[in-house]
């Protein structure tokens, strides 16, 4: 356990996860300002690497035991005798709304005792506000420890954690005192599944980078021949699209080399389909890199391309905002990607980067040879890209607002003036 007087308390699925630098990022910037945090990881860490940045915030983190443990038993127990009515209306009020699903029925009552465990941690330490990442599972964790300890909570909806499992959507909204949208097309997503009235509530808040952490080319430098992709290895992602693609574009006789970085389900085929293409000696599976390694690649890099796709109709799964976008553009790397979800609100077609139809390989095959044979249009896009990243996607501009949202919930949080 970390030092008392803690006064805010994040909530996630895993800490530190590789693929959610945001979430360091942005509990790193508030505590640079100040903040007490601790925070609240709903499994124990799994990853096979961790971002150097994150080891100074161990020691704030909490994980979860393991759910027959006897701390667990402990404090579930503890709960019921001294708030029985209390600890089983909130057992109730979850289960009338999630028994029609026996999977998210069983899943959410996995979660339940380990949300009452942290609630009486969290009530014990004086914590003033609750703010979780995603609407699925830790928002779900997030309601719990409210209704059984009185603390006040937000949260922040991301991509898959809206598109699915939305079962408990409009309740989490209906409870939380604010709720941080990464787009506005995740905005208008909540609210044609929760109401208009939500709107008050519901605002638009972007996922942040510490610009100051970034290398930045120089106006008009170019870089080398490398398309450089990056992001789990899954088919929301399109890296099929971009080898095909590649395999077209080396066909029509231009010159680069293709660096995929990223690891997943699909890179057994992905794999399979490079030499089935006879792509070997174009397109490279490089696996996972540190964030510091991906950053240097992009810095390398001539384009950064993602061409995402619109999620399978049954699975709910597709990007939000990738922040591997996002980082390119700060970095001065013209990118191409895909209209889907809040894409289009990041990559402006023909201003801040070029969008090409999902799983369309010939449409982005023109779109790359066109970035690899005219400097002045990476240039020119880039440029553009950097200004728009630093006017909407700075974290300084994030915590600001969340530094207002969270003192606004009526929690006594006291930030160090900036």
């Amino acid at each position: 356990m970390s030092a008392p007087g803690e006064r805010i308390a994040y909530v996630v699925v895993m800490f530190p996860c590789y693929s959610e630098t945001f979430v360091l990022r942005e509990i790193r910037e508030l505590v640079r300002r100040g903040a007490e945090i601790a925070i609240l990881s709903l499994r124990g860490f799994s990853e096979k690497i961790i971002d150097e940045d994150a080891r100074p915030l161990l020691a704030r983190t909490i994980y979860s035991p393991f759910l027959f443990s006897r701390a667990l038993l402990r404090a579930n127990l503890a709960f019921l005798l001294r708030s029985p009515r209390r600890y089983l209306g909130a057992a109730a009020f979850l289960a009338a709304r999630l028994w029609r699903s026996p999977v998210e029925f069983a899943k959410t009552a996995a979660l339940f005792p380990k949300a009452a465990l942290f609630a009486r941690l969290l009530s014990d330490r004086g914590v003033a506000h609750i703010h979780a990442h995603f609407a699925n599972y830790p928002a779900t964790a997030a309601l719990v420890i409210s209704r059984l300890s009185g603390i006040p909570f937000t949260f922040t909806a991301h991509a898959h954690d809206i598109f699915q499992g939305q079962l408990l959507l409009a309740a989490k909204v209906a409870a939380a005192e604010r709720v941080f949208a990464i787009s506005r097309f995740n905005r208008r997503f909540i609210l044609e599944r929760c109401g208009e009235g939500a709107g008050d509530k519901v605002e638009v808040l972007h996922c942040g980078l510490d610009l100051g952490r970034l290398p930045r080319k120089a106006a008009g430098e170019i870089g080398g021949r490398t398309i450089l992709a990056v992001g789990r290895l899954m088919a929301i992602k399109g890296f099929d699209t971009l080898i095909r693609a590649a395999g077209i574009a080396r066909d029509r006789g231009a010159g680069f080399d293709c660096v995929i970085v990223g690891d997943g389900p699909d890179r057994g085929d992905l794999e399979r389909l490079v030499e089935g293409l006879g792509l070997s000696g174009t397109v490279s599976m490089e696996g996972e890199r540190t964030p510091q390694e991906v950053v240097e690649m992009m810095a390398r890099a001539r384009i950064f391309a993602l061409p995402s796709r619109p999620a399978r109709r049954r699975s709910g799964v597709m990007d939000g905002i990738p922040v591997s976008l996002m980082e390119a553009m700060a970095i001065g790397v013209p990118v191409v990607s895909c209209p889907v979800s809040g894409i289009p609100e990041l990559v402006e077609d023909g201003r801040t980067g070029l969008l090409v139809p999902p799983a369309d390989p010939v449409r982005l095959a023109d779109a790359l040879e066109r970035l690899l044979g005219d400097a002045g249009l990476c240039a020119r896009l880039a440029e553009a890209a950097r200004k728009k990243v630093e006017r909407e996607f700075d974290i300084a501009r994030v915590a600001d607002r969340l530094v207002e949202a969270f003192a606004g919930c009526g929690a006594p949080i006291r930030f160090k003036p900036m």
